[in-house]
């Protein structure tokens, strides 16, 4: 199992709580797994927003109209959306580089729905479907899943689905394929809109398949008043 998977988690290094929760939570899973930590919000000076980020108000409505009417306005990217999202760019560099067939990305406010969390992922990447990207957390939540999905979520047994772009629904839990990682990153840094909305649009010019689980693997403890958010 350890060659085959390992688990990144996105990582505020003042939240101490969450980590040692996160700790706990894969101590025995039999997975390998590491934090994300650098690039904390009080650590980003210029010479790093410069290298990540473009502020680009016509490159953001550019690519915000794959989501028409739905479009957020132009507004500048806040130091804890810029931490999170760069955090993100490095959990997928850090997998074109270890190369394991199969990354799992966390965010640090995640809470799993059961305890054989570990044994349902894998027996979703290992359903033979052709997805790049497989989405196994709750997202926006259970009415954006239904309507996303569609009527295909009533096919009987069947556990992954393939959505339509824009694909992305939140980032807490996220598994990558390690063939799909190269053209995940080419072309992505400077990006223009928060890591969520700016992986979707990439994600449709590249044309890559992306699919969402059925069930919910993990929750968002900050959508569901467990944690407080730290990205506003």
């Amino acid at each position: 199992m350890n060659n085959k998977l390992k688990i990144y988690i996105i990582h505020y290094t003042k939240l101490d709580k969450r980590k040692r929760y996160i700790e706990n939570l894969l101590s025995d899973v039999g997975v390998p797994y590491e934090f994300i930590e650098s690039y904390d919000k009080e650590l980003l000076d210029k010479t790093i927003i410069e290298t990540y980020y473009e502020k680009s108000k016509e490159k953001h409505e550019k690519k915000v109209s794959l989501w028409g009417k739905k479009a957020n306005e132009f507004s500048e990217l806040t130091l804890p959306e810029l931490s999170c999202s760069i955090k993100h760019i490095e959990a997928l560099k850090k997998i074109k580089t270890e190369n394991y067939d199969y990354s799992l990305i966390l965010e640090d406010d995640v809470i799993p729905t059961n305890k054989n969390f570990i044994n349902h992922i894998m027996k979703l990447i290992n359903i033979e479907q052709p997805w790049d990207v497989l989405f196994i957390g709750e997202g926006m939540g259970k009415n954006f899943k239904n309507k996303k999905l569609g009527p295909q979520r009533f096919i009987p047994f069947k556990k992954i689905f393939k959505v339509s772009h824009p694909a992305t629904n939140c980032l807490e839990a996220y598994i990558v394929k390690i063939q799909c990682i190269d053209e995940i990153l080419n072309n992505l840094v400077p990006i223009n809109l928060i890591i969520d909305w700016e992986l979707a649009f990439q994600f449709y010019q590249k044309k890559l398949n992306i699919f969402w689980s059925k069930k919910n693997v993990f929750i968002q403890g900050s959508k569901n008043n467990i944690y407080k958010s730290e990205l506003r």
